[in-house]
Formats: structure tokens, C-alpha cells, sequence
């Protein structure tokens, strides 16, 4: 059986809020509520001793309700920036001890040896929750509604489970996001793509608060369609997005947030590049919603100076230990603006979550395929020109003939930025000399990083009016001159690259 689903995180008492807020707003709409459960389920998830499940990114479980049991299989499957598109396998049990040899043999990978898997299997984790679920129609559709409330525990540690799971049973798969954008507009929900297994398995090996980088070049082939490269271009920068949001949310680590404003820029200038090919009504207001939303992340600008100005790691450390009466100053500026924006709640923000409702629906439907040409068209026929323009429009910004200050770097970053995500976009079309095209540019966007945060010193040494720190002055001041040099010297280097399309 394949089910396809969209899974919320909400807040506490989810279920007050979705009876009171959302369910009035379903009767206005002529949603028809068919039929409502209150159930109490117990689950235990298992693994083999060498955790073969968990490394095949599949999740067994067995859940017993009101005295029945029965084991699940979930396979991988593909998540799409939050749509969950996977395989499940269920078998009806008499008892709560799980067996593997009850599902039929071709669900298994064809390496697996099903009784010797059996016989090592072991409860890792458990998730206990009540189920509130509703069976929904809409449209035409029916749609499997549940809210599940509980925790996710090990011998060790627990953590709350706070979710809303949208389950296509028949219809259209258009009217999830009819119902998702309904709980959207009433009450704080967030997209997700941890899986109860997954947030099961992070408490049984602690919780890896570490970045997942981005590739050097989204993967691109020859052949791929002008339609096809965008959709992967939504789907990696949604993907990035949901991941380090849900590290953040988990860890508090400020590393996430960057993070979570790259991914807004990359999929803004995803909808931008590919706009003019794929235009429809529905890209028009995708744009228009990122280029709004984007400016609510503006902050993190300043927010990263100030982390890198007071990271043990970062050349500033040795110099500002030696003055802390400005270290307390930049540590109360970062704790103002996170106070200030509380990302906590931009995570549950309406706008945050319409966007990705909206970039998951559009690249489902497609629509430009009823207004556009050229969309199955190979995208290679337009990458040379979007690249050329793009460069040509970088290259005029900061000619060779001018003479560039720390204002001039600051005015072209933005434009700077755009470019050097189109060419992440494209670039894995033209694989010869690429990197050494754009190593020196990349070096110089390093260089207008450090230069923020030597600027954001300055300011403050200013603004702190703690008495003098005229040493600190100077030296900030040479460090400005020096890297300022160096950045003269890298943007001659690079505007003499051969170009690589």
C-alpha cells in the first residue's frame, strides 16, 4: 500500500486549537467531517543489532490499540519539501511480539535474510500518543486527518510529539494543500519531514547538531528538461530549509538560521531565474511571496557578523579577549536580536509555512504546463545566456578601471550572491573549468563576510561608549586596509577568469 501525506508540527494542546480555530472554518467551506476517532496508541519501533532498518531509511513498528496489535513497515520512499510520497506494509498480529516472515517476501531489499534479521531484532524506542483522527471529505477527495499528541521515549530520554498528518485515502492529491492551507490560515503549524522513527532514532543516539552543506553544483544532466531542473531546485533549497529549521528548533544552534536564510535566497532566485520560461500565475505569487518574506530574514545578516566577531575560531578572538567590556556589548546586541525575532515563532509563522505550501503544490501540479512553452525543453538551451547576462551584470557593477572601498563591496553583495546561486543552479551543465571560474568570486563573497563583521566592529566599538578603545580602533582599522587589498587583488584575478559556458 502507498500512502502520500503532508505532516504538521504544531504547539501544545494542538487538538483545542484545531476543534475551536480550524474545524468551524471546514463547515463554512462545505469540508465535510465523515466520521471522528479518539484512540490511544502504544508503539515500539525495532531494529536489528546492526540497525539495518535505520541505515535503509525504513521504520518497523508495533502498535497496539485497545488490545489489537499489528506491525508496520515503512519504506524510504521520496519526500518532496514536505509532500511524503512512501510505501507501507501492514500485518495484523496476535500478540505485541513482532515477525518479520508475516510480510511477504518482496518488501525486503533482495539481500536480506529474513530469519537471521528476525532473530536479532530488538525495541530501540517507543512513541506513545492520543490519536484524534478524521476522516475528511473535500472536493471530491478523501482525506485521513489525524492529530497526535505524546512523546517519543528511550531508557534514557523523551521528547514531546506535537503533529498534524494529512493522509490521501482517495481523490486528488490537490486537495491535501485545500486542507493544509485551512489549518495554515488558523492556527501555528510548521512543515515537516521527521518521521516519528526518525525522531525516535535521534533520541537514541543524541541529537547532531551539525549544518548539512549544500552540494557544490545542484545534480544536472545534458538531458534534463528546463521543467525537471527547477523542480530540483525547489526540492533541494525546501529540503535544506525544513532540515536545519527542525535542527534549530531541536539544538537553539544560531549556525541553523543562516542556514534557513540561505535556503529563502536560494529558492527566491530559483523562482527568479526560471520565471520567465515557466511563467503562470502561480510562479508570479510564489515570487512576489519570497521577495515579501525574504526581508524578514534580513536580520540574520547582522546576526552572523556577530557570531563570527565572537567565535573562539574566527581571527577576532585573540585581539577582541583582550577588550571585554566590547565583547559583552556585541553579546548583548546577538541576544537582542534574537529576542527581538524570536525565530522560534518565524519557524510557525503563516507566511513561512504558505510558502512552502505553495512551492510543494506548484511543483505537483505544474501549471505552467498549461500557459508556458518550452518547459520540456532541455535547460542547457537556456543556462549560456542566464549565466552570460548574469556575469555581464557583475562585471559592469565592479569594473576593473574603479578603484573599490568597503561601500562599493557592500552595495554589489546582493547582486553578487544571485549570481553565484545561478551558477549553482546550472553550473553542474558545464563541468570544465567551472570551479576555477568561480573560486575566485566565491573568495571574494568570503571576503565581503569578514568584511561585514569588521564593519559591524567598528560600529560598535563606537556605539558601546565604554570609554576609549583606541587600540582597537586602529587595529580594526588595518585590518579593514589590509583585507580590502586582498579583495582588490582577488576581484582583478577573477575578472580575468575565462568564463566556463
Amino acid at each position: 500500500m502507498s500512502e502520500i501525506e503532508l505532516k504538521f508540527v504544531t504547539g501544545d494542546d494542538a487538538h483545542h486549537a484545531f476543534t475551536h480555530n480550524v474545524l468551524p472554518f471546514f463547515e463554512k467551506r462545505q469540508i465535510k467531517v465523515n466520521s471522528h476517532r479518539e484512540m490511544r496508541l502504544e508503539n515500539d519501533y525495532y531494529d536489528t543489532d546492526k540497525l539495518d532498518f535505520q541505515a535503509n531509511k525504513m521504520g518497523f513498528r508495533v502498535r497496539g490499540n485497545d488490545g489489537q496489535y499489528e506491525q508496520t513497515l515503512k519504506t524510504n520512499g521520496v519526500v518532496s519539501g514536505g509532500l511524503h510520497k512512501r510505501s507501507e506494509y501492514n500485518v495484523a498480529l496476535s500478540g505485541s511480539t513482532p515477525d518479520l516472515t508475516l510480510f511477504d517476501s518482496a518488501v525486503w531489499p533482495i539481500s536480506w535474510d529474513i530469519a537471521a534479521k528476525n532473530a536479532t531484532l530488538a525495541k530501540q524506542f517507543s512513541t506513545h500518543f492520543t490519536r484524534h483522527a478524521y476522516l475528511v471529505e473535500v472536493q471530491g477527495s478523501v482525506v485521513e486527518l489525524v492529530l497526535d499528541c505524546g512523546e517519543a521515549s528511550t531508557d534514557k530520554a523523551s521528547s514531546p510529539i506535537n503533529e498534524i498528518e494529512l493522509e490521501l485515502v482517495s481523490g486528488e492529491i490537490d486537495s491535501l494543500f485545500v486542507l493544509a492551507g485551512l489549518i495554515n490560515d488558523n492556527m501555528a503549524v510548521r512543515l515537516s519531514d521527521v518521521s516519528k522513527a526518525a525522531q525516535g532514532y535521534q533520541l537514541l543516539h543524541g541529537f547532531n547538531a551539525k549544518v548539512n552543506p549544500l552540494p557544490d553544483f545542484l545534480e544536472l544532466e545534458d538531458t534534463t528538461s528546463t521543467e525537471e531542473a527547477f523542480v530540483r531546485a525547489v526540492q533541494i533549497a525546501l529540503a535544506h530549509w525544513q532540515h536545519h529549521e527542525h535542527v534549530f528548533c531541536e539544538s537553539g544552534s544560531i549556525k541553523m538560521l543562516a542556514e534557513v536564510a540561505k535556503s529563502i535566497r536560494l529558492l527566491l532566485q530559483s523562482v527568479s531565474l526560471y520565471l520567465p520560461v515557466l511563467q503562470c500565475q502561480e510562479m508570479l505569487i510564489l515570487h512576489k511571496k519570497l521577495l515579501s518574506y525574504a526581508q524578514k530574514w534580513g536580520w540574520q545578516d547582522d546576526l552572523q557578523s556577530l557570531r563570527y566577531l565572537l567565535s573562539k575560531k574566527s581571527m577576532f578572538y585573540k585581539t577582541l579577549s583582550k577588550h571585554p567590556a566590547v565583547v559583552s556589548y556585541l553579546q548583548g546586541r546577538k541576544a537582542g536580536l534574537l529576542h527581538a525575532h524570536e525565530p522560534d515563532k518565524l519557524f510557525f509563522d503563516n507566511d513561512a509555512t504558505n510558502i512552502k505550501l505553495h512551492a510543494i503544490r506548484l511543483i505537483q501540479n505544474k501549471p505552467w504546463q498549461t500557459t508556458a512553452t518550452g518547459y520540456d525543453h532541455s535547460v542547457l538551451e537556456h543556462a549560456k545566456g542566464w549565466l552570460s547576462q548574469g556575469w555581464q551584470t557583475v562585471q559592469q557593477s565592479m569594473p576593473l578601471s574603479k578603484t573599490m572601498g568597503p561601500a562599493h563591496y557592500s552595495s554589489v553583495e546582493i547582486l553578487l550572491r544571485q549570481t553565484l546561486w545561478s551558477g549553482f543552479l546550472l553550473g553542474d551543465l558545464f563541468v570544465e573549468e567551472r570551479g576555477n571560474f568561480r573560486a575566485p568570486w566565491l573568495d571574494l563573497l568570503t571576503g565581503i563576510d569578514e568584511l561585514n563583521a569588521l564593519l559591524m566592529l567598528k560600529q560598535s566599538i563606537d556605539e558601546a561608549d565604554i570609554g576609549s578603545h583606541d587600540e582597537l580602533r586602529k587595529w580594526t582599522a588595518e585590518k579593514l586596509t589590509t583585507l580590502i587589498r586582498v579583495m582588490e587583488r582577488t576581484r582583478k584575478v577573477a575578472m580575468q577568469r575565462e568564463i566556463y559556458w
